[in-house]
């Protein structure tokens, strides 16, 4: 497993009536190490009545902002780790933290001139707003268009922060609302925002389409980062294809829920055959069992962490064979298409499979 560290909490804030944002102490000597890219996740584990549990959040705060590292949670029904964040925490508490990781980041740089498309749902709005927060702060010529999505208005996570930043940023940054649910007049939300609009509904294919025609691009390199549950990505980017966005300008965050594994398919005592550190292994996966965990449990070490298909360091190269994944929240299509796959989310879908970890 990845190396953690403990970090002390500074600050718990209620964001929405199920929702908190949670701050934490770097020391100084972890400060290299806790170094981030706006856009990132931090990977924490918890031990919850006797479990240990492992989930991934991403930042909200800023890596250009002299500011404590900041998630924000949502709770989720049902869910383990997400309610005992809102519930449980306090200040002061030690959490055992992985470094920052991810994929799914802004390229930032003082001499960029761009156009930013951001569009988000419900607590997608956590990388997006570090995105947004970086974006606008470092690059003085970029402009950032920034649609997102709620349930009602009460739901908005950092309202307050998104407000002030139209204020502050009003000739280069423009947000839209579209709430699903409202439960007042358009006119009652923030009232002293006067020139802004808001729309009624979802992040869904008719609202990106109106937004981009709605907002055409102000400097023409540009860039488009979604994060968001499944369909709202999916309606999202099927949008953009439409109007012809190539798809190395499309950045996607996933926050689709784990999936149980579905022990109705997959091969009965697959063999596999794994090359880990320099050790060739052959040994026999269960039915519905991923392969990461039948290693675990035969003694082996593979690379691991998260265990929900988005960290990357269970990433190996499908040499033979054919597997299913559960999850894919990290690796892109064309890693898919050179042989890639998530062992910890990979049931052999073939007699025989064979694959390659990286050497350390």
């Amino acid at each position: 497993m990845s190396k953690l560290y403990l970090l002390k909490i500074l600050e718990i804030k209620k964001e929405t009536e199920d929702s908190v944002s949670v701050s934490f102490d770097v020391p100084h000597d972890l400060h290299d190490i806790f170094n981030y890219k706006a856009g990132q996740y931090l990977t924490l584990k918890f031990n919850i009545n006797g479990e240990e549990v492992i989930r991934s959040y991403s930042l909200c705060s800023s890596p250009v902002f002299d500011e404590p590292l900041k998630i924000g949670v949502k709770r989720v029904k049902n869910g383990l780790v997400s309610n005992h964040i809102n519930n449980n925490l306090k200040v002061d508490d030690l959490v055992e933290v992985m470094p920052p990781n991810g994929r799914f980041f802004a390229d930032v740089k003082n001499n960029n001139y761009k156009t930013y498309y951001l569009f988000s749902a419900g607590s997608g709005i956590t990388p997006i707003l570090s995105i947004l927060h970086t974006v606008l702060l470092t690059e003085e010529h970029s402009y950032v268009y920034m649609i997102y999505g709620n349930r009602t208005e009460n739901s908005i996570m950092f309202k307050a922060e998104l407000e002030k930043l139209q204020e502050d940023y009003a000739n280069r940054f423009i947000l839209i609302h579209t709430v699903s649910r409202p439960k007042s007049n358009w006119s009652d939300l923030w009232k002293s925002l006067n020139e802004q609009t808001f729309r009624k509904g979802r992040v869904d294919t008719q609202a990106v389409e109106w937004f981009v025609k709605e907002y055409p691009p102000y400097a023409q390199n540009v860039e488009y980062y979604i994060c968001g549950p499944g369909t709202m990505i999916e309606n999202t980017k099927k949008a953009l294809k439409s109007i012809d966005v190539p798809d190395e300008r499309i950045f996607i965050e996933s926050f689709t829920g784990l999936n149980k594994t579905n022990n109705s398919i997959g091969m009965e005592n697959a063999k596999l055959i794994a090359l880990l550190n320099d050790e060739k292994i052959e040994i026999a996966v269960p039915k519905g069992k991923t392969i990461l965990r039948t290693l675990i449990d035969a003694g082996k070490e593979p690379p691991y962490f998260c265990e929900g298909g988005m960290c990357l360091t269970c990433m190996c190269k499908l040499k033979n064979g054919k597997v299913h994944m559960n999850n894919n929240l990290s690796l892109t299509d064309k890693e898919v298409e050179q042989g890639y796959i998530l062992s910890c989310q990979s049931i052999p879908l073939s007699d025989t499979l064979e694959i390659e970890y990286p050497k350390k």
